[in-house]
């Protein structure tokens, strides 16, 4: 079992030729490499498994096509049951979701029954919109308890947030917050370099962040 459970975005699975390996056991969130290693923290994979060429690499189609399938599995019933297997086996206290990973969890939240080791869920520059989202009624009963909380970090100035929103057409809770009584909005500067997206969660003062809530 692991304290913490980390549900991770976008292209998590690609190798984009010379720029950038396929994410290995910590799914790109390499503040939390350590906890991977000891146990205390563990992915779940949903990604697609892929090795982009060269020129597929530089070609925007490529990576919207990826986006469009990931988007689909996200809120597939059969992910939304592995995901349920697997936070039942490992009964976390912590569930970290970035980006597209955040969909796929708020899609799990309309339906499912958290294990009751669930106290903290953090979503980070997530892929979602800013009116809210829909839960559960047990995880509703739970949103009024001092031991459970849903906290929405977010930043302004995330360019692949933008990127989506002019593809959707829709604001995302990741840049702007979300005006809903269900989620603690909290403001996290992206300032780490050559992805803005996921300074976060490559950031030791955003692990210990979550891990001190």
């Amino acid at each position: 079992m692991s304290r913490i459970v980390l549900i991770h975005g976008f292209a998590t699975g690609i190798t984009y030729s010379v720029f950038r390996r396929a994410h290995g056991a910590d799914a790109g969130f390499s503040a939390f490499r350590g906890d991977v290693e000891t146990g205390d923290a563990k992915a779940f994979r949903w990604d697609v498994q892929d090795e982009a060429s060269f020129f597929q690499s530089l070609n925007p189609f490529y990576s919207w096509n990826i986006y469009r399938r990931e988007r689909v599995i996200a809120k597939h019933p059969e992910t939304l049951k592995r995901l349920h297997t697997f936070l039942s086996a490992e009964q976390p206290e912590i569930i970290l979701c970035h980006s597209m990973g955040s969909f796929l969890f708020s899609e799990y939240l309309k339906t499912e029954v958290l294990p009751v080791s669930v106290k903290r869920i953090v979503f980070n520059q997530a892929d979602l919109p800013t009116n809210g989202i829909d839960v559960s009624a047990d995880v509703l009963t739970r949103v009024g308890s001092d031991k459970f909380s849903i906290i929405n970090s977010h930043c302004f100035w995330d360019p692949t947030l933008w990127l989506a929103v002019a593809l959707s057409g829709s604001l995302k809770a990741g840049l702007l917050g979300m005006s809903s009584t269900l989620i603690q909005n909290t403001f996290w500067p992206l300032w780490r370099p050559i992805n803005l997206h996921t300074s976060a969660i490559r950031s030791k003062r955003f692990r210990d962040f979550v891990l001190d809530l």
